[in-house]
């Protein structure tokens, strides 16, 4: 049987379906591609935020942060073993303050050159208040090393730790970079005129207060120390923000001093 003749109209409509489907083809082909690259800008900026706010944690974690302390100055006060820490004060004052703190730590050496003369002037020279220092060293080896060096004072020449303790912060450089034997040394013959230098080089060189220094994390640890500074008021932890709004933490201590009279 004779093959039928395809007319010119139908060959046209053939024609602009064949070309109407390529062109379906085509816009199915941009959607799906405009679809997948939509979602992998969306996934890689999720992924970069993530990363950022995890970047954010960990170095507040360690250097603490202004720190990672978010809970309240209350409930029950937690059991701190003072003995054989560095305190100014007088013995008989009724509140006990104990920070944990490492040399690195910036925001430590804001509370030191900023909030602690405050504190100092009000509740610890006018007998209310004595202070304790823990080293709670979390940043770096230099921090073990800045804090050995300060254990090396308060055992030798006591009554220069205070002085030694605030020149370290104010000679806080780039973490992890300033801390050095030399330095240490000079700061410390800078305190103590009739320094025994080789009895602080072999303090340096051995790290002869390891001891000491493990035993103040393990005391931070117990009452749930997890950032620099971190500070308890007769046991109890006070809060970032009243550490570094001073009214406020003026309140809380006068609230202590009170109770205890």
């Amino acid at each position: 049987m004779p093959k039928k003749k395809q007319s010119p109209r139908q060959g046209k409509l053939n024609k602009k379906q064949i070309q109407a489907q390529k062109k379906k083809q085509q816009q199915r082909w941009v959607i799906l591609a405009s679809t997948v690259i939509i979602l992998v800008l969306v996934f890689g900026i999720v992924a970069i935020v993530t990363q950022n706010n995890q970047s954010s944690d960990s170095e507040g974690n360690m250097t603490s942060d202004p720190n990672t302390n978010s809970s309240q100055n209350s409930g029950e006060p937690k059991k701190i073993d003072y003995t054989g820490q560095p305190m100014m004060g007088k013995k008989e004052a009724p509140v006990k303050i104990a920070e944990f703190g490492d040399y690195q730590c910036p925001i430590c050496r804001q509370f030191t050159l900023n909030i602690f003369p405050e504190l100092k002037k009000d509740f610890i020279d006018t007998g209310k208040v004595k202070f304790y220092f823990f080293n709670y060293t979390v940043i770096g080896e230099d921090s073990v090393l800045a804090a050995n060096a300060a254990e090396s004072i308060y055992h030798n020449y006591p009554n220069k730790f205070w002085e030694f303790h605030e020149l370290l912060y104010k000679k806080q450089g780039q973490e992890n970079q300033w801390v050095t034997k030399e330095l240490l040394k000079k700061l410390a013959n800078q305190v103590v005129p009739n320094l025994n230098k080789k009895q602080l080089t072999w303090d340096l060189d051995q790290l002869s207060y390891k001891d000491e220094l493990n035993k103040d994390k393990n005391i931070g640890a117990s009452v749930q120390v997890t950032g620099t500074p971190t500070l308890f008021i007769n046991g109890k932890m006070v809060s970032t923000q009243d550490t570094f709004n001073y009214d406020h933490l003026k309140q809380l201590i006068d609230q202590a001093v009170n109770a205890g009279e």
